[in-house]
């Protein structure tokens, strides 16, 4: 899947892929409405494939798993939509999102363990005063970006989804919750995505015009872009890449 993925940019910008899932009961109900007589087969068939797939996900992505038990195929297809257009809203600056990084920090050191080597908050919610999507982003660096690999099955356990974007060559891309509310970057230890991160977040803490100036473009876009958060995120990047090399030799 990872490969395939990463060939179709060729094809378009944005790419999206799910993995639809069942539950164990739903899929014995599935299978007793085809009047097989394999019921049994069928359903150590499912098991074996679902295991497959969970071992497989635990070394790179499979794709969003979309949870279909109790689901017709319209409402499968509304999932999908909702995940792909998930609103882009704003909220204004919450002092709770510093002890939401905190406590999800905490969680993240004792689960990856010595993979980890730094963690930082990032991004919006980590600018006091500054208005935001409510989703708590995380940056943590690893010694060497391949290792972010070996922290797949921990994060999964917190509830992290892999988001292989073919476009992330410098990070890997972990997604929590439905509506999300987090979001964690894996990037190399000293490298230069990690060093613009955290460059572009120091200058929005101390630069009130530089934040004002993004607070009123994050708005304008958010109008723009309600139902598409790619272009939403794509449309900041002249902006943030304009930011960080005034302030980096």
């Amino acid at each position: 899947m990872a490969r395939l993925r990463h060939l179709l940019p060729d094809l378009d910008d944005v790419i999206y892929a799910f993995r639809l899932t069942c539950a164990e009961k739903e899929m014995e109900r599935r299978i007793a409405t085809r009047n097989t007589a394999q019921v049994d087969w069928e359903l150590e068939r499912f098991k074996e494939l679902i295991r497959i797939q969970e071992s497989n996900a635990a070394r790179g992505d499979l794709g969003y798993a979309i949870d279909t038990t109790n689901l017709n195929i319209a409402q499968v297809a509304d999932a999908i939509w909702k995940n792909i257009h998930e609103a882009v809203e704003l909220a204004p600056y919450d002092p709770a999102w510093a002890a939401q990084y905190k406590a999800e920090a905490d969680r993240l050191c004792a689960a990856l363990g010595d993979w980890l080597v730094e963690i930082h908050h990032i991004g919006s919610t980590a600018v006091p005063g500054l208005a935001a999507k409510p989703v708590i982003d995380i940056l943590v660096s690893v010694r060497r970006l391949e290792d972010a690999l070996a922290c797949v099955a921990s994060l999964q356990s917190l509830g992290y989804t892999f988001i292989d974007y073919p476009q992330n060559t410098d990070r890997r891309f972990f997604r929590k919750g439905l509506p999300r509310t987090h979001h964690l970057h894996i990037v190399e230890q000293g490298s230069d995505t990690m060093i613009d991160h955290l460059a572009f977040c120091a200058a929005l803490r101390t630069d009130a015009d530089l934040r004002r100036q993004y607070a009123q473009l994050k708005a304008d876009l958010a109008a723009r872009h309600k139902s598409d958060r790619a272009a939403y995120s794509a449309s900041k990047t002249t902006f943030v890449q304009k930011a960080i090399k005034s302030r980096i030799p």
